[in-house]
């Protein structure tokens, strides 16, 4: 009994030190679910104005950067729910 007690003694204060990891990873998947964010945002934003540049400038149809608009909305969307999943 009295080893056992005294293993939980000395067990307990590394336990404590390790209750410390959760803030590093809770910070890390803050940091991550903000980048994701920012990185759908920031490829939305490329695709569309690529499409509008070929609309505007090469007199190009809507049908024909139609891929470009869903492709930057289905990849832009897709980071923007992986940040919000891991969040």
């Amino acid at each position: 009994m009295k080893t056992r007690l005294w293993s939980l003694f000395l067990m307990s204060p590394m336990l404590l030190f390790g209750a410390g990891g959760i803030d590093k990873v809770n910070t890390f998947m803050e940091n991550l679910s903000t980048a994701l964010y920012a990185v759908g945002a920031i490829i939305l934003t490329i695709a569309f104005m690529w499409a509008g540049f070929k609309i505007m400038f090469q007199g190009q149809t809507l049908r024909e950067v139609a891929p470009v608009f869903i492709g930057g909305v289905l990849v832009g969307s897709a980071s923007a729910i992986a940040g919000y999943i891991i969040a």
